[in-house]
């Protein structure tokens, strides 16, 4: 579904537009911080929703100014689930084995726990999959 949005809204715009890599969505998530969640080293409950979904801008942005990354809904993201980051490219490019059965999901989405929304945390489930707590973020590629 993420997909065909995103091909409906670039033939919609006249600009093209894809989901992030993981490796990009870590980057923008963290918002230039080391720490495990964006705020700061420990859980901090009142940083994310709880129950449902708040209206995006509810909690604060992150460094990079950026809403939500951790919390309301986690997001998908172009890779195919690995184990590892060994074979991981290193340009910042998805991961994308033939017969890709798992995507990544990343971000904690409101129904997650406090160490769901640590920004390294990352899950997978097959792409065909629908959740109100899964969401996803666009990113203009061009």
């Amino acid at each position: 579904d993420a997909k065909n949005y995103l091909k409906w809204l670039s033939g919609k715009t006249g600009k093209t537009y894809r989901l992030p890599t993981e490796a990009e969505w870590e980057f923008a998530a963290r918002g230039g911080t080391t720490t495990a969640y964006w705020w700061g080293a420990k859980y901090a409950s009142g940083k994310v929703p709880h129950g449902k979904t708040d209206e995006t801008g509810s909690h604060d942005a992150n460094g990079f100014g950026l809403f939500d990354v951790s919390g309301n809904v986690a997001e998908w993201v172009e890779d195919c689930y690995v184990n590892s980051f060994s074979a991981a490219p290193t340009d910042g490019s998805a991961v994308s084995p033939s017969g890709c059965s798992q995507r990544v999901i990343r971000g904690g989405g409101w129904k997650a726990g406090g160490d769901d929304f640590r920004i390294a945390n990352r899950s997978r489930l097959p792409p065909t999959t629908r959740d109100t707590a899964i969401g996803f973020r666009v990113v203009t590629a061009g």
